[in-house]
Order: C-alpha cells, then structure tokens, then sequence
C-alpha cells in the first residue's frame, strides 16, 4: 500500500465519519424536537383539560341554582294558584250578594 492509498482511505473514513456525524446530529435533533413538541402538546392538553373541568364544575352549579330557583318559582306559583282561586270564590260571593241586592232594591222601588 501506498501512502497515496492511505491518505486517499483516510480521507474517504473521514468523510464517512462526518457523514455519519452529521447524520446522527440530524436524528438527535428531531428526536428532540419530536419529544418537545409531545411535551408541550401534553402541558397544552392538560391546560384544556383543567378549564373543561372548571367549566363543567361551574355547568353544574349553574343548573342546581337553576334547579332550586325552579322549585321556589313552582311553590311560589302553586301558592297564587290557592289565592287565586280563593278570590275567584270571593268573587262569586260578591257576585251572588249583587244579585241579591239588586233584586231587592228592584222590589223595594
């Protein structure tokens, strides 16, 4: 062998091994860029996940407020439904006692 072949070896190993430098220096940096990105849409799903949380929380709230305003509301209403129907009966009391007046005013004159 000659040093000419030697050189010429070198120099084809040392171009291999900045190829394969380069190559595993590429690969690293996706892998990292791949498991950064799968960190940060983890954070990102989580992020979302707690405000659906707090939202759904405050949902629920919302509908037992609602809830137990709708039953005051019914009571509320079922109580004028009595009134109301005791003064429909008032009324016609009031009604019949007209009539009974008027009837005897109109006898009377």
């Amino acid at each position: 062998m000659s040093t000419t072949d030697i050189v010429t070896a070198t120099d084809v190993i040392a171009q291999t091994g900045m190829i394969t430098g380069t190559v595993m220096l590429v690969a690293l940096t996706a892998i990292v860029a791949f498991v950064a990105l799968g960190v940060y849409r983890a954070r990102h799903s989580a992020a979302r996940e707690t405000q659906y949380r707090d939202l759904a929380e405050q949902a629920g709230a919302a509908q037992t407020k609602l809830a137990e305003s709708s039953r005051v509301t019914a009571t509320e209403l079922a109580g004028l439904r009595t009134e109301l129907a005791a003064t429909h009966t008032e009324l016609t009391q009031v009604r019949l006692r007209l009539t009974e007046v008027e009837r005897l005013l109109s006898q009377v004159g």
